[in-house]
């Protein structure tokens, strides 16, 4: 969990869509947010961090079945226990934006 975890935060963007609901990918990187509905048995529905869609590697599983990723109950691994320090946050496009100039806004200040 120590070494996934921080692979998996930072801000996504809605890339696409998959089985009814939006496809997110974390900027330039093949990781993806992405839903999978009952077609292959319900123990694989619901919601999934990975480096594809629909792919058999994968780092997070939430079994929601929302509309939208749900902001907690995040198995990391998704084999292991849910893990309560993960929180999938759903902000605006300008938050977004102004979330990614701090850190540049600080590093030229510096």
């Amino acid at each position: 969990n120590d070494n996934i975890a921080p692979t998996l935060r930072g801000s996504f963007a809605v890339y696409g869509e998959n089985h009814g609901r939006p496809v997110f990918r974390k900027g330039a990187l093949d990781i993806f947010v992405y839903y999978w509905d009952e077609r292959d048995g319900d123990p694989f529905c619901g919601w999934w961090f990975g480096p594809k869609v629909g792919g058999d590697q994968v780092w997070a599983y939430n079994s929601e079945k929302s509309q939208v990723p749900p902001s907690s109950g995040w198995r990391v691994p998704y084999d292991g226990p849910v893990d309560t320090t993960f929180v999938v946050q759903q902000v605006s496009i300008q938050a977004a934006a102004q979330q990614q100039q701090a850190p540049q806004q600080q590093q030229q200040q510096q």
